[in-house]
């Protein structure tokens, strides 16, 4: 009877060793997957942030664009009254447009900048965490392995003290 009970603990220590691996590879697995979409991640925010920054460009031009046409208006308006725009008050009214078009085209340009750095700061974020995945995959399969040929060994140590 006590061999059958020897042989049990050892093939018990056995199968806690196989099951360990057997865990282990499946957290390491399941690691392996949250490291890969992670990357998707980053990518996707990369692509984000070059579309952010791409409408940002577009909206700038579309805001220097109003800026030369209401210039043009204006211009247009004082000289069909037949005042001269190129001093006093008319010249300081084309001026004053031109400097707010200017700020409201740099306004633009400064907010695509931020929302740019905040995606891309998305990505490196979703890098680092892809690369903390890949570690805990590698990670998780050496303690696996490690905490099951110390299981093994106890149950086969266990076993054979049994025997003595």
């Amino acid at each position: 009877m006590c061999e059958l009970g020897t042989a049990l603990m050892i093939g018990g220590g056995l199968l806690s060793g196989a099951g360990q691996i057997s865990s282990a590879n499946a957290q390491s697995k399941a690691a392996r997957y949250n490291a890969e979409v992670q990357r998707n991640n980053a990518m996707l925010a990369e692509r984000q942030a070059k579309n952010v920054l791409d409408s940002g460009t577009r909206e700038e031009q579309k805001q220097k664009a109003m800026t030369q046409q209401l210039m043009a208006k204006q211009q247009a308006a004082m000289a069909a009254n037949g005042v001269d725009t190129t001093f006093g008050t008319p010249l300081d009214l084309m001026v004053d447009t031109a400097k707010q078009g200017a700020i409201d085209a740099l306004t633009i340009r400064t907010n695509a900048y931020r929302n740019y750095d905040d995606v891309r700061n998305q990505a490196v974020s979703a890098r680092n965490q892809a690369a903390l995945y890949d570690m805990e995959a590698k990670n998780s399969r050496t303690a696996g392995v490690l905490s099951a040929f110390g299981t093994t060994l106890s149950g086969v140590g266990t076993g054979i003290g049994k025997i003595k």
